[in-house]
């Protein structure tokens, strides 16, 4: 269980430096890197899906998968 997805980006990708363009896109998540005592870590993420319904999960993931594979070199 638990009310979040854990996810790893490719090598090199940064999850904060791109989450001020899925904000204008409306869609957040949390960095991972802020979850490290040390830092580090920045290809990863933190979803949480507590409040949402099924079609803002789809519809949010759909908007993630876009803008993510826009940033893939």
């Amino acid at each position: 269980g638990g009310l979040i997805v854990w996810a790893e980006l490719p090598e090199g990708m940064d999850a904060k430096a791109l989450l001020d363009k899925c904000v204008e896109n409306n869609v957040a998540y949390v960095p991972g890197t802020h979850f490290y005592p040390d830092g580090g870590h920045h290809n990863t993420l933190r979803l949480n899906f507590s409040n949402s319904t099924p079609e803002q999960i789809h519809e949010g993931m759909g908007k993630l998968r876009e803008l993510f594979a826009a940033h893939l070199g």
